[in-house]
């Protein structure tokens, strides 16, 4: 029988009667089984087309070949065409990105018009890069446009009149590092006082280096606010009344260079700072003396609950020696005689009380402060206190939108004189069109400032971005 029956159908030839030695050949996922024979001369021809190993692939590939090529219309031409196609497109997409990660788009594309917000859901975010090694490049800031109409209110605008200004406009540039270190460095792009400046310029505000790597212990190093005044601690960006109160900012102090360490402690319900600063203000490498103004603070969450709300206490100590340190309100006059030149020498002791309570829709907050002065030329007197206090309340009218505010204020930079207090009122409107990002604010001061006729009231207007 022949060895090929039973295995195939195919016919047997001549060639089957010659011996066969069989090779195994591999081409690409093909396996050929080769049969090399013994043939006479005249059978050769026959052979050379028949035990052919690269005919036999040819034949096999182009027999693979043919059905895929009657099922796709395409030519290579096409199909190279295509391929062209989209590597044009691939490398147009990559100068894109490219040009935004060397220089960001967005300060030179055109914004769209209100009412195309297609065009605006188009616009590329913008993409701050870092030129070092940290992990977080961000870049922010707000500004605070400001309008004010009336009499003077308080002594701190006296001489303003009606006018319109730039009350607050900041840019801060923030990162951090994988190794625990973060940074702020941030600019001032307006007058910086709301008395009356001319010749405003550029010029740093917060600057500062952290080691943050426990909660407990944060390290920060810079031009910071010292720890005291939660009002003045507090950003100026969320206050419910459009400014300060008068005593905060004459008896408290501004930010300054120093060292400070922050930390939360027992599930962040206590919070602590402790300063140490030169003494004398911004924006100087000098120390005023050799001695540190030395602050501390602590608040603790008293209760905390949907029930009844959460109610923050917090207590300020502050210890200096300064020496031609501006202080405006007491009478301080380093040069007798003439006109009041407002720097004190000498030292200082003080301290601060403070709570805050949120409820629903309804925030109450109310803060004292009490500072000793003991200027080396006893004027306006050997040892004297000045105070301060304040309780300001606020209540969402339209939850998130519309909030109505109130503060009664009383400052008296020498307790032993008599006449001399300030005791206000100030009543708001404030209006979120996103949240403090976009804000407007309303409000009218009036009461009994000092030296100045009852109820002389000042309008205030704000508009604030936070970007």
């Amino acid at each position: 029988m022949d060895k090929h029956a039973g295995a195939s159908s195919r016919p047997a030839d001549a060639y089957d009667s010659f011996p066969c030695r069989v090779r195994w050949q591999t081409i690409g996922r093909v396996r050929l089984r080769t049969c090399i024979q013994s043939v006479p001369l005249f059978a050769r021809p026959f052979r050379s087309v028949r035990n052919h190993p690269a005919l036999h692939s040819t034949l096999l590939l182009l027999a693979l070949a043919a059905p895929a090529r009657a099922a796709d219309p395409l030519s290579v031409e096409d199909r190279l065409r295509a391929l062209e196609a989209k590597v044009g497109a691939l490398e147009q997409e990559n100068a894109a990105l490219r040009q935004q990660l060397a220089a960001p788009a967005a300060a030179a594309t055109p914004a769209p018009a209100p009412s195309d917000r297609n065009a605006a859901a188009a616009i590329s975010p913008v993409v701050v890069v870092p030129n070092g090694h940290e992990n977080r490049l961000a870049l922010g800031g707000y500004t605070q446009m400001q309008a004010e109409f009336g009499d003077t209110g308080d002594a701190r605008f006296a001489g303003t009149g009606d006018r319109i200004y730039a009350r607050r406009s900041r840019i801060w540039v923030t990162g951090n590092f994988a190794e625990h270190f973060d940074f702020k460095v941030e600019g001032i792009y307006d007058a910086n006082t709301n008395g009356v400046v001319t010749g405003a310029r550029m010029q740093a505000n917060e600057i500062s280096i952290s080691w943050v790597r426990y909660p407990a212990a944060n390290i920060r190093l810079g031009q910071l606010k010292p720890a005291f005044s939660l009002e003045l601690l507090s950003a100026e960006t969320n206050g419910v009344i459009i400014e300060r109160t008068i005593g905060s900012e004459r008896i408290g102090d501004g930010r300054q260079i120093g060292a400070e360490v922050t930390g939360a402690l027992f599930n962040q319900r206590v919070n602590y700072i402790v300063f140490v600063g030169n003494g004398n203000g911004s924006n100087t490498s000098a120390n005023d003396n050799n001695k540190f103004l030395q602050s501390a603070r602590v608040d603790v969450v008293v209760h905390d609950s949907p029930a009844a709300g959460r109610l923050v206490v917090g207590a300020d100590a502050i210890h200096s020696t300064d020496t031609a340190l501006s202080k405006i309100g007491p009478g301080f006059d380093a040069v007798p005689g003439g006109a009041v030149d407002d720097l004190f020498t000498g030292t200082r002791d003080g301290w601060a009380l403070d709570a805050t309570w949120h409820f629903g829709l309804f925030d109450l907050t109310t803060e004292m402060l009490r500072m000793r002065y003991r200027p080396v030329d006893s004027i306006p007197a050997a040892s004297f206190l000045g105070d301060s206090w304040h309780a300001t309340a606020a209540y969402f009218i339209v939850p998130t939108r519309l909030q109505a505010a109130v503060r009664r204020e009383h400052y008296d930079p020498n307790t032993a004189v008599t006449g001399n207090s300030t005791e206000n009122w100030w009543v708001g409107l404030n209006y979120y069109l996103k949240g403090s990002d976009l804000k407007f604010m309303v409000d009218y001061v009036f009461g009994r400032p000092a030296g100045l006729p009852n109820d002389h009231g000042r309008f205030f207007t704000r508009f604030q971005m936070i970007y």
